[in-house]
């Protein structure tokens, strides 16, 4: 698929995305499998990232040949959470920061006229602290969290519900994500996608992108 012709709008995912959070998000899920004896590494938690669990849970506990249920996975993380084993936001720990860049790109797109969009699969409490610490919120038109839909990435329903309060076309969309569930999403929706790679920690398999973008430095669409 070539680049649209006229950009009306981009909606970038959040985690990886516009902070770089997501190491921070595995090593918490780490703690939280020790204490339901899953031995579970960094590495098998990034599989956790851009997606609800519902499916990634249960894999990584088969396997060391446990069952379990994202359920009993996120009553663990209130457990350690409750016990000042993790932070609950992730977006509040000091390593937290915005990937470099991302601030000059918004302003950009704002100062063109086109729409901009978060569209994250975390819930609207923690997001909203992240956009406040960061100072991000004003720069969205849209925001759409995980608890405002019923379908979660790679469904898309997230991109498609932005569109929709946006009324925007697809056809000149565009999404940047940097996982395989989140290209996938904007994929399914009919949008332009950008696979983002510019965290220095994680890098997903985005190959399935119609664009590949290293850094935000490289960002050329306005």
């Amino acid at each position: 698929m070539p680049r649209p012709e006229r950009i009306d709008c981009v909606l970038f995912d959040c985690d990886g995305v516009l902070i770089d959070s997501e190491p921070i998000a595995a090593r918490r899920n780490v703690v939280v499998f020790g204490r339901m004896g899953i031995p579970a590494t960094f590495e098998d938690c990034l599989t956790m990232c851009g997606q609800d669990g519902k499916t990634t849970i249960p894999a990584i506990g088969a396997k060391y040949g446990i069952d379990v249920t994202a359920e009993q996975f996120f009553a663990a993380k209130r457990e350690c959470i409750d016990a000042g084993a993790i932070e609950a936001v992730s977006y509040r720990m000091p390593e937290a920061d915005t990937l470099p860049g991302v601030h000059g790109v918004l302003r950009r797109l704002r100062a063109a006229g086109v729409l901009t969009g978060l569209v994250s699969t975390t819930v609207s409490s923690h997001i909203l602290v992240g956009l406040d610490r960061f100072e991000l919120a004003p720069m969205f038109d849209c925001i759409v969290t995980g608890d405002m839909v019923e379908r979660h990435k790679p469904d898309p329903m997230p991109y498609q519900t932005a569109m929709d309060y946006l009324h925007v076309d697809p056809a000149h969309t565009v999404v940047v994500e940097d996982s395989p569930a989140g290209v996938r999403s904007g994929l399914a929706a009919g949008c332009y996608v950008l696979g983002f790679r510019g965290s220095a920690t994680v890098r997903q398999d985005v190959s399935a992108a119609n664009e590949v973008l290293d850094s935000y430095f490289d960002f050329d669409l306005v």
